[in-house]
């Protein structure tokens, strides 16, 4: 039977019993036998007690029972053996009941040594999670902060209104933005080996060490301000490459991967703003051009025209407006249809464009009519330019988009009516526009294909 089952009966049994019998079987032996043999007894407990599980357990149980026949050979009284046999008997019992209890305080010690076991590694996972929470507040912090400055760049950038201004703006922020480095804000180029790579790639780029980096071999060459680290993110405009924000300093190892972090932020927020300045500027030309020649528009021609009197008023040099009509375009349309009428326009302009000068103006006026103002020009200037002007066209054979086994070409005629200011005349815009209107009126009764000048006399 083993010591687990032996325990199991025993467990059954009143623990109190034994005690009861092993106190009244101490008390008898006090009374019958020596202060020797009570010590005996005592020390034979707790000596099975502490040891009865140690290697010397098989040793102390053949000393119990060599103690046990000991004490009944020179006992002296019959009923003396009695009671040294229920002594003895009292004592196991007794050392059985301590031993289930000692099984039970091991048990109940493992169990409470694994519970704290689980709670010190919760405790250490807790304590790095605190840690990690910590780390995460205070990178959550730095983020906030960035954002805020991020803001305050966005804003600095939308306020430029020319390109040369974000780009100069977006370099000295790119400086405090980042803390170091010296920066520029390039325009792609094909000579240009980083934003080559960059391009290619579609990857930021960072260059710890330029005399080692075997990818930029190139770079070595042309680096003759001994740049030794480069950091460099991609800008686009409308999705498209536009050029590179890059950093670069004379030292190894300058800069790291929170440094290249920062700047693709930036460069999103550079992005950004290029995209909103040339959609603005798109958006401005698309609201003082037309949209068939590329000219500038009735409206905005007005606007310039009572800008350029006012200054020809103040500054005393003359100025010339002149009204351009192709001679019957009706007749183009008519015949060719308006998708000819269109190109024919389209090609006029062109003619125009390239003839005019840069400090003129030249405007669809309406329909088959162009207008220009010509700055710091008299009447006998201008005759010369628009006469030039009336015989190229006249010359020019315009092709036609239409379908046919051979292109078309047709010759197209244009009247010119035009007036001129001197530096001491007063006029309205109305007035202004009505004469040109009336030397163009008088173009046309005179047979078209000429050029007229309005007479105030």
């Amino acid at each position: 039977m083993s010591k687990k089952n032996i325990l199991n009966i025993f467990r059954i049994v009143s623990y109190f019993t034994f005690v009861i019998v092993f106190f009244i079987a101490l008390a008898v032996n006090i009374y019958l036998h020596s202060l020797v043999n009570l010590l005996l007894v005592i020390t034979l407990v707790i000596v099975f007690y502490y040891f009865s599980e140690n290697a010397c357990g098989g040793i102390l149980i053949i000393f119990t029972i060599a103690t046990f026949v000991f004490d009944i050979i020179f006992v002296k009284q019959k009923y003396e053996i009695y009671v040294v046999i229920l002594e003895y008997i009292s004592i196991v019992c007794l050392c059985l009941i301590l031993e289930m209890y000692k099984i039970k305080y091991i048990s109940i010690k493992k169990c409470f040594s694994e519970k704290y076991n689980v709670i010190s590694k919760e405790i250490i996972l807790i304590n790095y999670e605190i840690s990690e929470n910590k780390k995460m507040i205070v990178d959550l912090t730095q983020r906030i902060r960035d954002f805020k400055e991020i803001g305050k760049i966005f804003q600095s950038l939308q306020a430029s209104s020319v390109e040369r201004k974000i780009i100069e703006k977006s370099e000295d922020i790119a400086y405090k933005f980042i803390g170091k480095g010296s920066w520029k804000l390039k325009k792609y180029e094909d000579n240009d080996v980083l934003a080559s790579y960059i391009k290619s790639t579609s990857l930021p780029l960072m260059i710890r060490d330029a005399t080692n980096d075997n990818r930029f071999l190139f770079l070595r060459q042309q680096n003759s301000s001994n740049k030794m680290s480069f950091i460099a993110t991609s800008i686009k405009f409308n999705e498209v490459f536009w050029g590179i924000l890059q950093g670069s300093s004379n030292i190894k190892n300058f800069f790291s991967e929170h440094d290249l972090r920062q700047l693709s932020l930036l460069s999103g927020i550079v992005s950004t703003v290029l995209d909103n300045f040339y959609l603005c500027k798109q958006l401005q030309t698309l609201a003082i051009t037309d949209g068939l020649t590329g000219l500038y528009n009735q409206t905005y021609f007005k606007e310039i025209l009572r800008e350029e009197i006012d200054r020809s008023r103040s500054n005393r040099f003359p100025l010339s407006l002149g009204i351009l009509d192709v001679d019957f375009f009706k007749n183009i349309n008519d015949r060719y249809g308006h998708q000819s009428g269109d190109s024919i326009l389209r090609q006029v302009s062109s003619i125009l464009r390239s003839r005019f000068r840069r400090t003129d103006f030249v405007a669809r006026y309406g329909g088959e009519e162009f207008a220009f103002v010509m700055l710091r020009t008299n009447s006998r200037e201008a005759v010369k330019i628009l006469e030039h002007i009336r015989l190229k066209i006249e010359k020019q054979s315009f092709f036609l988009p239409i379908e046919s086994l051979y292109p078309i070409q047709i010759k197209i005629t244009v009247s010119i009516g035009f007036a001129s200011l001197t530096g001491n005349s007063h006029i309205s815009e109305e007035k202004f526009i009505k004469n040109v209107d009336s030397a163009l009126y008088k173009a046309k009764q005179l047979g078209r294909n000429r050029v007229e000048c309005f007479s105030y006399e």
